[in-house]
């Protein structure tokens, strides 16, 4: 039989098989439609939606068949009522019975196996119930403790079992005689369990699918023991057992995934087949009884009648060879080993020594050789580095200098030049600017508190011992950042004999020297004052005027910025008297002041995007977002939100997996308060992911509610309303 589909106007929640397995019933919120398969075609038989007074009765979201009595349906209705069918009903609407026991949605039902009167419900109000369509009344009440009942069913093999998955990963097994006790509980996952089926041939098996995207298989003898564990690429909303063969299970995801995969218990990692024909998620699967069939409905409004063989088998197209590097830098290799039995030669030629490879049936185990090489720590890939940086690395409390001097220093102690260079382009890229995230609250601190943190004064001295003067290497005016009186008292005897200041050669006081440039020994020149007024007057002595300007004397300097006094006069009246407002004005002369010239403003936020986007495409996502989290608000709106989103991500994942549970934490709060300050130009669901996906819920003041949810509300409830 080929894969054929019928689309509906509206998805559908859930289908069921008829118990001779020609026909399916569809449900959901505003669907209810029976099937009947044909070899070409799905062909319509009825409409069980349909009537004058349409009202949330007909919203479904679980839908079961009767094994015994062909024309008994039932459904678990959105409003918490349990509702039963009767296609022999002569009258157009086939509702026979409607229970009302429940208080809030019913999630599944499930028919006796051998009793087609007992029906059992779980729903979103913990509990579960035994209802008898022959009284039509619940006869037993079981409670389950927990929040929610996701899925329940009988156990095929012992009629009087039943088994129940809950919103806390709980599995309970029921004694359906006994309602006062359960008979037996473990917790199978680390969160809500969506999903469970009873093995059809071993009748000690159980699988449970939830949302740690996890598919396990358990033996239920004594103590339950998990058999085998399938790891998916997203959270599992439903699992169904592969007719006739032992090892085989199919899976739906409930989010992210479209597929349904086929997978072989022992071989968990890749999935045996895998059938793509929705567009959406699934919401619905069911096995014929024929292996080679299987029906399922989706969110995309499609009612498919899958074939085996036109899956495709991912297992094909997987390399035989095999390379994985873990978080410690070690490198494995496997690969396949061949077997010895293989002919060669000119029997190979022979088809009879040939068995083509069956991949429906295909249940063995392979069986590969594995080695393992060792990196050094000092290699390309050392999780050392990143532990320690993460340890050490400053994120908060302290000016955006400290931060990125002391976070140089880390990284210069790990031999991580490259990685300190470029904090230390960050400190003069951005000197004298305050740290970025010194705004977010409680994380504020000082740099006296910490003594690992020392002002760096290398520079200031290396500044006081290099001193250049004119004329030699004397002491220069105390007053002008020169030497001090203490140090002027021990330079050489040399200093003594040449006592030349700049004052003096300012003034023309020289003492027995003339001014001269250049180093090494000081030649002095006698000069000859008496003789001054002898000299030739009729050789210039005027100095070319770019040389120097002509020399002023010095008047006392004004004490009125520049900016103030040239709002109150005029040019011409600051050139004509010198003077404004009683201050005088100072001539410009040789030893004015020199001040520096304003260097133009250079915008440098696009190399520094440029520089975390290098680091991430190198590995080191840690760079990326520690300098995103200490420069703050100095990036935003550069950076792509949905790939910062990632490098946090990333970054909080390698934490938690080197256990560095307080540096994860912390990165979560600075992502999360940033995203509130509209630092980061993520959005608020996004700092909620942060959460979700570490388990840490950060707390914060009220006063954070009003400012993004404009109430107050619970971190939990606002969490799930997000999901």
């Amino acid at each position: 039989m080929r894969t054929i589909s019928v689309t509906q106007d509206v998805p559908a929640n859930a289908l069921a098989l008829s118990p001779d397995n020609l026909q399916v019933v569809i449900a959901g919120r505003h669907v209810f439609k029976i099937y009947a398969i044909e070899d070409d075609d799905f062909v319509e038989k009825a409409n069980l939606r349909t009537g004058k007074h349409l009202n949330l009765n007909f919203s479904c979201n679980d839908v079961v068949w009767n094994p015994i009595e062909e024309s008994v349906l039932a459904t678990a209705s959105t409003n918490g009522a349990v509702v039963t069918w009767n296609l022999n009903k002569a009258s157009r609407s086939k509702m026979d019975c409607v229970f009302n026991d429940h208080s809030r949605t019913v999630h599944k039902v499930s028919f006796h196996p051998c009793e087609p009167h007992l029906l059992i419900s779980g729903s979103h109000d913990g509990f579960m119930k035994l209802f008898d369509l022959r009284r039509r009344e619940a006869t037993q009440t079981y409670t389950s403790n927990a929040e929610s009942v996701r899925d329940v069913q009988f156990n095929p093999h012992h009629s009087v079992n039943f088994c129940a998955v809950s919103e806390n990963g709980n599995v309970q097994l029921w004694d359906m005689r006994r309602s006062d006790r359960v008979e037996k509980q473990f917790t199978a996952h680390g969160g809500p369990i969506f999903a469970l089926d009873w093995h059809p041939e071993v009748k000690t098996w159980i699988a449970t699918a939830g949302r740690d995207k996890t598919i396990k298989v358990w033996d239920l003898n004594d103590n339950p023991t998990v058999c085998n564990t399938i790891q998916t690429i997203a959270s599992v909303g439903r699992v169904k057992w592969r007719p006739n063969t032992k090892f085989h299970i199919a899976s739906s995801a409930l989010l992210c995934d479209c597929s349904i995969n086929v997978w072989d218990i022992r071989r968990p990692y890749i999935p045996l087949a895998a059938f793509n024909e929705h567009k959406n998620l699934t919401t619905g699967i069911c096995w014929r009884a024929d292996p080679n069939s299987l029906l399922s409905v989706g969110k995309d409004c499609t009612l498919i009648h899958h074939s085996f063989q036109d899956a495709i088998r991912p297992m094909e197209d997987v390399n035989p060879a095999a390379l994985g590097i873990s978080n410690y830098g070690n490198i494995s290799t496997a690969a396949r080993i061949k077997e010895d039995s293989e002919p060669t030669g000119s029997l190979a030629k022979l088809s009879v020594f040939r068995k083509p490879a069956n991949y429906n049936d295909h249940n063995g185990q392979v069986l590969s050789s594995v080695q393992m090489i060792t990196c050094k720590e000092d290699g390309p890939v050392s999780s050392h580095h990143l532990v320690q940086s993460a340890k050490q690395y400053l994120l908060t409390g302290r000016s955006l200098p400290e931060i990125c001097e002391h976070n140089s220093a880390v990284a210069k102690k790990l031999n991580r030049h490259q990685v300190a260079l470029t904090w230390q382009m960050l400190h003069m890229l951005y000197m004298g600017v305050g740290g970025g995230s010194d705004h977010l609250p409680g994380l504020q601190g000082s740099s006296r508190d910490d003594p690992a943190i020392q002002p760096d004064t290398s520079l200031e001295n290396e500044q006081r011992s290099s001193r250049h003067f004119s004329g030699g290497d004397a002491g220069g005016d105390t007053s002008g950042g020169g030497f001090s009186a203490e140090e002027a008292e021990t330079e050489t005897d040399d200093t003594d004999n040449h006592d030349l200041k700049l004052t003096n050669i300012a003034s023309g006081m020289t003492i027995n020297q003339d001014f001269f440039f250049g180093d090494g020994e000081i030649n002095q020149i006698p000069f000859d004052y008496d003789n001054l007024n002898n000299m030739d007057t009729s050789q210039d002595w005027t100095l070319p005027n770019e040389a120097f300007e002509p020399r002023h004397d010095i008047l006392h300097r004004s004490a009125i910025p520049p900016q103030e006094f040239s709002s109150k006069c005029s040019p011409r009246e600051i050139q004509d008297t010198g003077c404004v407002s009683g201050y005088v004005m100072e001539t410009p002369s040789l030893l004015s002041e020199v001040r520096g010239t304003g260097m133009p403003v250079w915008e440098s936020s696009d190399l520094v995007v440029e520089m975390l986007y290098s680091y991430a495409n190198r590995g080191d996502v840690q760079m990326s977002v520690t300098c995103i989290i200490v420069l703050g608000d100095k990036l935003k709106d550069l950076l792509d939100p949905d790939q910062v989103e990632h490098w946090f991500l990333s970054y909080i994942d390698l934490l938690q997996r080197f256990q560095l549970w307080n540096v994860a934490n912390q990165v979560i709060q600075l992502a999360v308060w940033m995203c509130i300050s509209n630092v980061l130009s993520v959005s608020w669901n996004s700092a909620w992911t942060l959460c979700m996906v570490s388990g840490v819920l950060p707390r914060w003041p009220p006063s954070t509610y009003d400012a993004v949810g404009g109430q107050q509300q619970s971190l939990s409830s606002r969490m799930w309303s997000l999901m």
